[in-house]
């Protein structure tokens, strides 16, 4: 039995004195090891980070990865290097003082030991993550064959794949059957805010957002499936979600003006996400749709040509604020303004796509709240839808017209039939595009269409409108 009368306290402390000893043993071999170069611990650590690397590098080529792999793989190589020196510092003999703590610090994070390790790895990595065959049929950059031109190409042939888009900060995977556009899977969302009217509006939560895409990256589940299985949309919406989305993100690659890669993938079958989710989308009605957006995007550049130029209010913004009907997002961009907000830190600030940013920035431009960087000519002449989609508005008015015109047509046809009309006092009226476009009223001479004529007529002028718009 022991002095203080315990039994147990003998066989502790010989427990404690077998496991410190153990943990020097351990810490002198780990230290050996990185010294010396030739011992097995060392060769375990290096296959350890050797292994990390390759997995965050394939993730990266792959384009699966979430923003801040390499962040945390690094800070937690760093840490555990940090602590193991930390721990080395304090059992040695030297005087703890915070300058030679400081250089202890320094040497375990920047020593030519740890840099060496670490460019070996990555070059390892990077080395067997180019040197074997890609999993494509065909890739290509925009800077030589424009995406629009594949997609035609993809479509007119009816071949069943997927076709990838990458950038910088997003990647579309475009599964295309039949000769359609069949499912878009972006793999970042450009908005968390879905549109609505000025004073009400419906956002996905950025926490929900960011566990939907990490989980993109696991597992492969497309974002907006993720985001339904937890409720934020409904099962009969889910369709008309994926549609918008997807659409958005498609041109938000059409109107980037760096060139960017793709690469399609043949197919044997679409992934069960993708065949239970058909948007039916044909690609020539997206095309059409996404160049008349890249023309209104090249007009809103004109208003702010830089994206990345801070946001500049006018003097006497809050008495012209006072005189105006601002919505809900309205009222919350202006709150961002500090005198460093561009319009591209908006985005993330108001869940919304660039391109609504600038919709919204015009229409506070033109209502003398905000200094448009073109300058104020430049908004007279402008004709940007800034509530909704300009495509959808300008279609609903082109619509909207042709009903009127027809009624009106059958009205002065029925009353002719009564009371008998004069060719001389018939007049041509203006066409259905020519009210929504403003054009010229046409040669009084030629006479009006009617029935089927004029929406045949009414087509063909809107396509060619959409087509010289795209080759300028």
């Amino acid at each position: 039995m022991s002095e203080n009368g315990n039994p147990n306290a003998s066989s502790t402390n010989a427990s404690s004195v077998a496991t410190a000893t153990e943990l020097k043993d351990c810490i002198a071999a780990l230290v050996d090891g990185l010294v010396h170069k030739d011992d097995e611990t060392f060769e375990s650590e290096f296959v350890h980070l050797l292994t990390r690397v390759r997995e965050l590098v394939d993730r990266k080529v792959r384009m699966d990865g979430t923003k801040t792999d390499t962040r945390d793989f690094l800070g937690e190589l760093l840490f555990t290097r940090l602590r193991r020196g930390m721990h080395l510092f304090l059992r040695s003999d030297d005087d703890v003082t915070a300058l030679r703590a400081a250089e202890w610090v320094m040497g375990v994070l920047f020593s030519v030991t740890t840099l060496s390790e670490f460019a070996k790895a990555f070059d390892q990595s990077l080395i067997r993550a180019t040197s074997g065959a890609r999993d494509f049929n065909f890739a290509g950059r925009t800077d030589f064959i424009s995406v629009e031109e594949v997609m035609q190409m993809l479509s007119s042939g009816k071949h069943l794949g997927c076709l990838s888009l990458e950038k910088g900060d997003n990647r579309l995977d475009i599964y295309l059957k039949d000769g359609r556009i069949w499912f878009l899977d972006p793999h970042h969302m450009i908005r968390r805010v879905l549109p609505g009217d000025s004073m009400r509006h419906r956002e996905i939560p950025e926490t929900l957002v960011t566990e939907a895409e990490s989980r993109r990256a696991r597992e492969g589940v497309p974002v907006l499936v993720s985001l339904a299985e937890k409720g934020v949309f409904k099962k009969e919406e889910l369709r008309e979600v994926m549609r918008m989305f997807g659409k958005e993100v498609l041109f938000d690659f059409m109107r980037e003006q760096e060139p960017y890669a793709f690469y399609y993938r043949k197919l044997d079958q679409l992934p069960p996400f993708a065949e239970g989710n058909d948007l039916r989308l044909g690609v020539t009605s997206i095309l059409l749709e996404g160049s008349k957006q890249l023309d209104d995007w090249k007009q809103m550049l004109l208003a702010f040509p830089n994206p990345d130029l801070p946001l500049e209010p006018r003097a006497d913004m809050f008495a012209r604020m006072g005189d105006v009907a601002l919505g809900v997002l309205e009222v919350k961009l202006l709150a961002q303004i500090n005198g460093d907000t561009t319009p591209r830190s908006l985005v993330n600030a108001l869940g919304l796509p660039l391109y609504d940013v600038y919709q919204l920035l015009i229409r506070l431009s033109k209502e003398g709240i905000l200094s448009a960087g073109g300058g104020a000519d430049v908004l007279l002449d402008m004709g940007v839808a800034t509530d909704e989609s300009s495509v959808q508005a300008s279609m609903r008015e082109a619509f909207a017209a042709l009903d009127a015109n027809d009624d009106a047509e059958q009205r002065k046809s029925a009353i002719d039939r009564v009371f008998g009309g004069d060719d001389n006092e018939a007049k041509t009226p203006l066409s259905a595009l020519d009210k929504v476009l403003g054009s010229m009223a046409p040669p009084p001479m030629k006479p009006p269409p009617k029935g089927k004529d004029l929406v045949s007529e009414l087509d063909r002028e809107l396509l060619d409108i959409l087509r010289k718009g795209k080759k300028n």
